[in-house]
């Protein structure tokens, strides 16, 4: 099943490596990062969501929103909805170095509720001190204690992100009022702490990222691990 599976992403690899054209350059500093995001239960399981469906976002350093980490708390209205447990996974160390560049965040948020639209906010931290923002997901809709609602986003480092060790924090909203009604972070798990991360460009991915303008954006260092299925490197890290 893998190998005809991996052969198939070869046929697909190199149809787009002639299709695609290369992104513009990053501005110095400019955080780049493709997402995808969806319900656990939306994909196979032990898979990755399919490059095609990455979305590229590009943030100017002026516009990067940063916060100290000891105000997350002061406007939250806990109760009504809670991130009940979180892992993360790490793939692609395609250096070896240690450090990798796509990271997938899954959780499961339940509610007092029989139901909720809620929608979560990622952070990353790099020097223990502020939190940068990375991710805000769509709107979901979560049921009561119902297991079978966790979500997930899946993010690929493109530019910005130097090599180091990164702490994430996730913030759940209440959709219908904008309240902060919860957060998950390393102080209640360390899943959500000292995670090794870079960049794609310092993760040696040649040549430069690739992009179609906008959404459905794939990258080489994504063809290149699927089609090739080189020694794919993963942790996961459950609380």
């Amino acid at each position: 099943m893998r190998h005809n599976a991996i052969g198939s992403l070869s046929v697909i690899a190199l149809g787009l490596s002639a299709a695609v054209a290369a992104a513009p350059e990053a501005e110095d500093g400019e955080r780049v990062i493709r997402t995808a995001e969806g319900f656990v239960r939306e994909r196979a399981p032990d898979e990755l969501r399919s490059p095609f469906v990455l979305e590229e976002s590009r943030t100017a350093p002026s516009n990067v929103t940063v916060k100290s980490r000891g105000q997350t708390l002061q406007s939250a209205a806990f109760g009504d909805a809670y991130v009940y447990e979180a892992s993360t996974e790490l793939f692609y160390d395609l250096d070896g170095d240690g450090y990798y560049h796509y990271l997938r965040v899954q959780f499961d948020a339940d509610t007092v509720f029989d139901s909720m639209p809620v929608y979560a906010e990622l952070f990353l931290s790099a020097d223990g001190s502020a939190w940068e923002h990375l991710y805000t997901t769509e709107t979901f809709r979560i049921w009561g204690t119902d297991p079978n609602d966790d979500y997930e986003v899946e993010t690929e480092l493109v530019t910005g992100y130097s090599t180091g060790q990164y702490d994430l924090l996730i913030e759940l909203y209440d959709a219908e009022y904008g309240d902060l009604v919860d957060e998950f972070g390393p102080e209640e798990s360390s899943a959500m702490s000292l995670l090794p991360l870079e960049d794609s460009g310092r993760d040696g991915v040649e040549p430069p990222p690739v992009s179609d303008g906008g959404g459905g954006a794939a990258s080489w260092s994504l063809l290149a691990g699927l089609a090739a299925a080189l020694a794919l490197r993963r942790t996961r890290r459950n609380v």
